[in-house]
């Protein structure tokens, strides 16, 4: 298929373009998007590719050059452009065009001007991991001036910094916390639907969290499954409970799946040490306090439950002092 594609774009992308707007040839930038950029497509992938120009010119001549990809371009998949119908029943149906036309100083937030320029570091709390993968797994068809290219090489998973990884993984675990028994219970209350629910939010939390402890970029949410087995590190048992949840057809079983799920991950963040026990333990206040940036960060969480002991009660509800703002002698007030 990529071959398809290569001689779609060579035989009749390109010779259009040259033919309408011989002045942006030289200027293009060409990626390919979704699940054939991913190397994951199937016969009912769409094809997804991006045309970037500098912005000074996207702005001037961006917009022709859409117009033209839409309306005088044999397309790759023979099925009709969607667009915007004044029929608003017809929203589900929405199809992106085959080809779109970008300026490639969206790329990092808008950043990448700047970033190319040497005039600032990569963005990386601004940028989505979706579009770190995309720049580092989805291949240029054509690349002027090398913007792709340097792109990638600004932001492999090695560059990414380590105190990232971490608060990533935090965040992930402080959500999904109390999750796995509220399934339990929606699936002992027989309410199913509540069940799908809950297990619909926990599933994408579970598998990011496996893509971050093998420090690799996620992709977009329908690709997680396919593209967790591409990891080089990743557990045969962890990819067979994630498939066991999508197969096993009694609910009672799934709650099961996701426990040894948390459990196997759980082992793999203790292993890569983005987080201690200590910040698993207390998640929450690991994130409140920041303990990605804030090494003695457990400082705090002790001294309030001194508090609390010399109050008469228990430390862990040493959160209490610290949430109403209590003296600093441990009295209750």
């Amino acid at each position: 298929m990529r071959q398809d594609i290569d001689a779609y774009f060579e035989e009749k992308v390109i010779p259009l373009i040259a033919r309408e707007h011989p002045e942006l040839v030289s200027e293009i930038s060409i990626r390919m998007e979704g699940s054939f950029g991913l190397g994951i497509s199937d016969e009912l992938s769409d094809l997804d590719v991006t045309l970037f120009l500098p912005g000074k010119l996207w702005k001037e001549r961006g917009g022709q050059l859409q117009l033209t990809l839409l309306h005088k371009l044999e397309p790759f998949i023979a099925h009709p452009y969607a667009g915007f119908s004044r029929n608003p029943y017809t929203w589900p149906d929405f199809r992106h065009s085959e080809i779109s036309v970008h300026s490639w100083g969206e790329l990092l937030c808008g950043q990448a001007e700047s970033v190319l320029a040497g005039e600032r570091d990569v963005p990386w709390e601004d940028v989505s991991m979706e579009e770190l993968l995309q720049l580092q797994i989805h291949p240029p068809l054509r690349d002027a001036r090398g913007v792709l290219t340097r792109l990638r090489e600004l932001t492999t998973p090695g560059r990414y910094p380590p105190r990232l990884w971490a608060k990533n993984v935090l965040r992930e675990v402080v959500d999904l916390a109390g999750e796995p028994e509220a399934l339990q219970k929606a699936v002992r209350r027989n309410q199913p639907l509540e069940a799908h629910m809950i297990l619909g939010d926990m599933l994408p939390r579970l598998f990011r969290i496996a893509f971050l402890v093998n420090r690799h970029y996620y992709p977009w949410r329908r690709c997680y499954p396919r593209m967790l087995k591409q990891l080089p590190a990743v557990s045969e048992d962890l990819i067979r409970e994630f498939n066991a949840i999508g197969s096993e057809v009694d609910w009672r079983e799934k709650p099961a799946a996701v426990n040894r799920i948390v459990r196997i991950l759980t082992r793999q963040i203790l292993d890569s040490g983005m987080l201690t026990a200590d910040m698993l333990t207390f998640s929450f206040a690991a994130k409140s306090e920041q303990a990605w940036d804030n090494p003695n960060w457990f400082d705090r969480v002790e001294a309030r439950g001194q508090l609390a002991k010399q109050a008469g009660y228990d430390w862990p509800d040493g959160w209490i002092w610290d949430r109403w703002g209590w003296p600093q002698r441990g009295e209750v007030p």
